[in-house]
C-alpha cells in the first residue's frame, strides 16, 4: 500500500467532509456492525461551536456545520446494512433512529 503526502497509508474509508463521519467510516472499515453515536449534535448547542469551547484562530471552528447532515446522509446510504444509532441527547442529526444511550447498550444488535 501506497504512503500518502503525510507519509501515512490511506484508510480507504471514502470522503465524508468532517471527522466524524470519518471515524464512522473507519470503525465500518475496521469491521464495525453496530455505531453508536455520542456527541453528534451537529448544531450550535447552547452557542457553543464545540463542547471544549472555540478552537486557536487558524483551526477551524465549525464552519461548515450546515453542511455536515448531508455528509452523513451519504454515509448512510454507502452503509445501509450498518446499524447506526444516534444517542446524542441533542441533535441535529435526522438519518439515524434515535435511542437514548442507556437502551441502546441493552438492545440486541439488529445486523450481523
Amino acid at each position: 500500500m501506497r504512503l500518502n503526502q503525510y507519509g501515512a497509508h490511506p484508510a480507504g474509508v471514502g470522503e465524508y467532509g468532517n471527522s466524524g463521519a470519518g471515524a464512522v467510516a473507519l470503525a465500518i472499515a475496521r469491521g464495525a456492525k453496530r455505531v453508536l453515536l455520542l456527541g453528534y449534535d451537529m448544531q450550535y448547542t447552547g452557542g457553543r461551536r464545540h463542547w471544549h469551547g472555540d478552537h486557536p484562530a487558524k483551526l477551524g471552528n465549525a464552519g461548515a456545520i450546515t453542511d455536515w447532515p448531508a455528509q452523513f446522509e451519504q454515509l448512510r446510504k454507502d452503509h445501509p446494512s450498518i446499524e447506526i444509532i444516534n444517542c446524542t441527547r441533542e441533535t441535529a442529526l435526522t438519518c439515524f433512529p434515535r435511542m437514548p444511550l442507556e437502551q441502546a447498550l441493552n438492545e440486541p444488535v439488529l445486523y450481523r
